[in-house]
């Protein structure tokens, strides 16, 4: 399959929509997850965990005004657990309120993410102690909101949050080896004895797992898609220059040494082009370095237009100094590229405090006839060194081969 033609318009691509609701669903959440501030995030993390408290809440509530219930639970335990849980919930909801104004602050908020973290730990715990950390489904849950809590709030402020929690589970586990108070004080002792009872906790504890696995699946779902996406950025971001946005220097010799391997396969023409802004030290000195900068960025873009997209390889490779790489290019069509960008360029004017500027380049052109990259990147930079000796803003090209290189050198040694 060939590569686009070179007199082809590349405009500007429109953007496919996709119709995937799970992937406009990731896509909300990787959003939310880059842009949200610390404020948001405790928001949000205080709606995902108030529904568990509130259900924890229900649950012990129907058991005390239900009379077959009532009397397998211990009402003053189930008391002071529900005042627990609504404490927690009305904390974290007076956090919010006090959020809520600096929701869109950037500011860090790493004591309030410890204070939630430990709300949250400290509730569930006392749950867990209620009804036994081995029997009841309150460590499930504790294990669910746990991955959705680092998803959420930084590592540190979840680490404390699980380290008080572990710190009761290991105070009440020593109290009951100990014989200070019994195993699941909530409960009634016939609640472990009647088959009934049993058959209704192991059904309970089978929903909250099974709603846990749905919950996991979710959060491993989320987690990978944040893994390829910052995967995928880092990716990209290695191969860019992060002023101008085109390929940077290390990218650009690498995929050289790839092209120009496939020339020595295909026997297609391969152009390499050498450019130099010309003065650009002048334009430093005598308008700063940030229009220095804005200028890099014109040349850029300027670049960028003329391109195929994505068989064209613009590059920064130098301070000033950009190379472009045309597979299946011969000189002729090179050529043509480097008029266009001397053509625009002559219509793009520079700013800086009421007065304008343009901008010229000189430009060292090489039709490869099988050279090595180094050989390569040797002539393109021979001849724009030639285009600054014979005064800049021009254009110098040739057709080099790789067994005429060899018999130069080997007649000079």
């Amino acid at each position: 399959m060939g590569l686009p033609d070179r007199n082809m318009h590349n405009g500007p691509k429109s953007k496919i929509k996709s119709n995937n609701t799970g992937s406009l669903m990731l896509q909300a959440i990787r959003n939310f997850l880059i842009h949200a501030t610390p404020s948001q995030r405790c928001i949000l993390a205080v709606s995902l965990n108030t529904p568990f408290l509130l259900a924890f809440m229900a649950a012990q509530s129907a058991g005390l005004w239900v009379p077959e219930w009532r009397e397998y639970l211990v009402p003053k335990y189930m008391i002071i657990g529900n005042l627990v849980l609504g404490s927690a919930v009305l904390l974290q909801w007076a956090l919010v309120v006090v959020l809520w104004r600096r929701r869109l602050n950037p500011e860090p908020r790493p004591k309030t993410s410890v204070f939630l973290a430990t709300i949250v730990g400290v509730a569930f715990a006392y749950e867990a102690f209620l009804g036994g950390n081995l029997t009841f489904p309150t460590n499930l849950v504790i294990v669910g909101i746990i991955p959705i809590g680092l998803l959420i709030l930084d590592r540190r402020s979840v680490a404390f949050g699980v380290a008080i929690g572990m710190l009761f589970y290991w105070a009440n586990d020593l109290a009951i080896y100990t014989g200070l108070v019994d195993y699941a004080p909530g409960y009634a002792p016939g609640a472990f004895e009647n088959g009934e009872q049993h058959l209704m906790a192991e059904v309970f504890r089978t929903g909250v797992l099974y709603t846990s696995v749905i919950a996991y699946g979710f959060i491993a779902w989320v987690l990978f898609d944040q893994y390829d996406y910052h995967r995928h950025n880092l990716t990209t971001l290695s191969k860019l220059d992060s002023l101008t946005g085109l390929s940077n220097r290390r990218y650009f010799m690498q995929r050289l040494a790839e092209e120009c391997e496939r020339q020595q396969r295909s026997r297609q023409p391969l152009c390499l082009v050498m450019i130099d802004a010309d003065h650009f030290k002048r334009i430093n000195d005598t308008y700063g370095h940030l229009m220095g900068d804005a200028v890099l960025r014109g040349l850029a873009d300027v670049l960028s237009r003329h391109m195929r997209v994505p068989a064209d390889l613009p590059a920064r490779v130098g301070g000033e100094e950009f190379a472009i790489l045309m597979p299946e290019t011969d000189l002729e069509g090179a050529l043509k590229v480097c008029r266009r960008v001397e053509k625009s360029l002559q219509t793009l004017p520079f700013f800086c405090s009421g007065k304008s500027f343009t901008v010229t380049l000189s430009m060292g052109v090489v039709e490869s006839r099988d050279l090595l990259p180094e050989n390569l990147l040797h002539y393109a930079d021979a001849n724009l060194y030639k285009a600054k000796a014979q005064g800049r803003d021009i254009i110098v090209a040739s057709v080099e081969e790789e067994v005429l290189f060899r018999e130069r050198v080997a007649s000079l040694a």
